[in-house]
């Protein structure tokens, strides 16, 4: 089982704004710093190429290794049951 691209991109924007868009938080940099807006905002670009380019493949290896990595900090967002379910099954599947 693995994560679709749209899956993984959510879960990505999750984990790194906090919603299922950059928008909200670049627009809050911004306020605070216009040139912190303007770093945050290519950020949010880079993050989105990166998703488009990598294959899904990669994409899992992505979110597996920041499930591993930052559990804790994953069970508190609005995703964490998706971030769960999908590491639970890899982690089943490799095991058999």
């Amino acid at each position: 089982m693995t994560v679709s691209r749209n899956t993984a991109k959510k879960l990505l924007y999750d984990f790194m704004f906090e919603s299922d868009s950059a928008q909200t938080w670049v627009e809050d940099v911004w306020g605070l710093s216009p040139l912190l807006g303007q770093e945050s905002a290519n950020a949010a670009e880079v993050l989105g190429a990166l998703i488009d380019t990598c294959s899904e493949r990669q994409l899992n290896a992505v979110v597996a290794s920041l499930y591993a990595a930052h559990a804790d900090r994953i069970s508190d967002l609005d995703s964490a049951a998706e971030w769960r379910v999908q590491i639970d099954a890899d982690i089943s599947k490799s095991t058999k």
